[in-house]
This record gives structure tokens, sequence and C-alpha cells, in this order.
């Protein structure tokens, strides 16, 4: 989930330097841009879909024994 994270970080990061370079008339940028969106959507929902499997995975170790 770290590495999750990491790739947040610097998809942001590159999306601010694309930004900066696109509002200083490189048009080029706005691919970059919609990339790294991309990125930072893909990431987040792969750090949600970890977390929904921890709490399933716990919620089903609790009650294991009392349906068992």
């Amino acid at each position: 989930m770290m590495h999750e994270r990491e790739l947040i970080y610097d998809a942001k990061g590159q999306l601010h330097r694309a930004d900066k370079k696109y509002k200083r008339g490189d048009k080029g940028a706005k691919q970059t841009m919609i990339h790294d969106r991309e990125l930072v959507y893909d990431a987040k929902g792969a750090i949600h879909r970890t977390d929904v499997e921890k709490k399933d995975k716990s919620s089903m170790s609790k009650h294991w024994y009392r349906n068992a």
C-alpha cells in the first residue's frame, strides 16, 4: 500500500509541473496532465480496494468462531 501512496505523491508532483508548463504556453503538457490524473485515480482506487479487502478479512475472522 505504501507503493500506491508514493505513486500518488509522484503523480501529483508531475501534474503540478505539467500544469505550470501548460499555463506558460506548452500545449503538449495537457496530455501529460491527463495521464497524471489517471495515475492518481488508479492509485487511489488500488488503496481503496486494499483497505476494503483488509476490512472484509478482519470482519470474517472476528465472527468465524460464532458461525462454526
